[in-house]
């Protein structure tokens, strides 16, 4: 049931719904106090750390700042708390994202430097570990610098041609 109104929080806030993503990721966090553990760890565990990583993927698409602060926190929460797992428990794919979707929030605050230091250690991974949802989403940070208001910006040049250098 966490997952599914996770999943639906996301589509949700992809379509510009911010009342409904944030209605359904309040409904997910009650749903976590009635759910029984996973005894399992695999494809259909999804721990806290999940959670978090799936609301912050969920709100960077709306445009208030109480989201993509909510965003960040949330990215920035699942990152400690996988950090913090053994290597069994831990999806490194999702934390690398964790990182991305915490920059992408921040980058739209218009926090240029901490967008950048969020994502530099997840540019600076190997080629085998950048999978195609890492190069998409890293590419899309350097879209957002284009905007209008970072155009006379010689940070928002330097992470772009940073960005792009790294795909």
């Amino acid at each position: 049931m966490v997952r599914l109104l996770c999943g639906a929080a996301q589509c949700a806030a992809n379509s510009g719904d911010s009342e409904m993503a944030q209605h359904l990721l309040g409904r997910a966090l009650d749903a976590r106090d009635d759910a029984t553990p996973d005894t399992v760890n695999g494809l259909f565990s999804f721990s806290y750390a999940k959670q978090l990583y799936y609301a912050g993927s969920s709100l960077i698409w709306l445009p208030d700042e109480p989201a993509l602060r909510k965003a960040e926190q949330d990215s920035g929460r699942a990152i400690e708390l996988w950090e913090q797992e053994g290597e069994q428990f831990r999806s490194f794919d999702d934390e690398a994202l964790a990182h991305v979707y915490m920059a992408t929030a921040r980058l739209k605050l218009g926090e240029i430097e901490g967008a950048m230091d969020a994502v530099r250690p997840i540019i600076e991974l190997p080629n085998d570990r950048q999978i195609s949802w890492i190069r998409k989403r890293v590419g899309e940070l350097s879209l957002l610098l284009d905007d209008e208001r970072f155009k006379h910006s010689t940070v928002a040049a330097d992470a772009r041609e940073e960005l792009r250098g790294a795909g």
